[in-house]
């Protein structure tokens, strides 16, 4: 249990970063943004106005920046990932707390060469914001496959695609600076989900689809085998930028599904093998950010409830999974 607040920065000031500042409002003043990391000017009034925090043009100024008054517990990096690395480096070093956006790195070398870092700076806390770890209805399905009320799982469904327009000129669609385009923004989840609810995955196929040239893959379905314990479940992944709209967790297994769609955040439905249906209440979905933080901060400042998030090396094994990916596609 934290006695003190925790103290935060924010590296990045996009997008993104929005979801953690409300988050840590959501926090009851146990997280404080104390300051915000953005070479741009603009990103950094726009978070130093909406939080009354510090602005810093590089994270070496940040971290030079003594005294306890302006102390630093944990970094939350919202940058793209092809520039984490010595942000990371810099953090660990001086014993700051990671908890980097997803994925981990644009490339599986930089993903190996992080894993290093977190190996050699241990126990200062290095984790990926694999935020939907942190689903109610995702902790439910959980418990559930856990406790065998599904019976012998068969199958993982999971869709997070929709329509954006203009990402063939953002850098998410840039693969020198994300990594890829469609399948590494949101199909990271997707991996991460599959690992999280069964373990390691092995890549069967997949197949893309690229609008744009030069750009990454705006669409993609990715299929998936477990291992071990759970070598019977297949994982089908679909993901996009130009489609209609759905985010849908399912999993099947012989006695049951459970299904999860994202538009209806308060309703986990359960169908059982003779065709009787359910519907699990749940918490929203929208909390998952705000639970996130939560534990990063517990995590990082030595308390028990963060063990759920994804840490380096976890995430690790999601960038070699894309890796496989993105080398094997058959590009349609």
């Amino acid at each position: 249990m934290m006695t003190k607040p925790f103290h935060l920065a924010i590296v990045g000031g996009g997008g993104i970063s929005r979801a953690h500042v409300n988050a840590a409002r959501a926090s009851n003043e146990s997280i404080v943004i104390k300051a915000v990391v953005d070479p741009a000017e603009t990103a950094r009034k726009a978070v130093c106005d909406a939080t009354g925090c510090r602005g810093f043009p590089n994270i070496e100024e940040l971290l030079a920046d003594g005294g306890d008054d302006h102390s630093i517990d944990g970094l939350v990096i919202c940058t793209p990932p092809s520039v984490r690395l010595p942000i990371v480096r810099a953090a660990l070093d001086r014993g700051v707390a990671v908890l980097a956006e997803k994925p981990i790195a644009h490339t599986l070398a930089d993903a190996s060469k992080l894993v290093q870092l977190a190996e050699k700076y241990s126990p200062t806390t290095a984790v990926v914001g694999y935020c939907h770890r942190f689903v109610p209805a995702i902790e439910l399905m959980k418990r559930m496959i856990d406790e065998g009320d599904l019976g012998i799982i068969l199958r993982f469904e999971n869709t997070f695609a929709c329509s954006i327009p203009g990402m063939q000129d953002k850098w998410m669609s840039d693969p020198a600076v994300s990594g890829g385009g469609s399948f590494i923004d949101t199909g990271c989840h997707s991996l991460d989900l599959f690992y999280y609810l069964f373990g390691e995955g092995k890549v069967v196929g997949a197949t893309f689809h690229k609008e744009w040239p030069n750009r990454g893959e705006s669409n993609a379905t990715v299929l998936l085998r477990g291992v071990q314990k759970f070598a019977g479940v297949a994982g089908v992944i679909q993901s996009g930028w130009l489609e209609p709209a759905r985010f849908v967790v399912t999993v099947v297994g012989t006695k049951g599904l459970l299904t999860y769609d994202y538009d209806k955040p308060t309703d986990l439905l359960h169908v059982t093998s003779d065709g009787s249906a359910r519907v699990l209440a749940v918490e929203s979905h929208e909390i998952r950010f705000d639970r996130q933080l939560a534990a990063f901060a517990d995590r990082a400042g030595g308390g028990g409830t963060g063990s759920q998030m994804a840490d380096f090396a976890q995430a690790a094994k999601v960038a070699e999974m894309v890796d496989s990916i993105l080398k094997s596609a058959v590009v349609i």
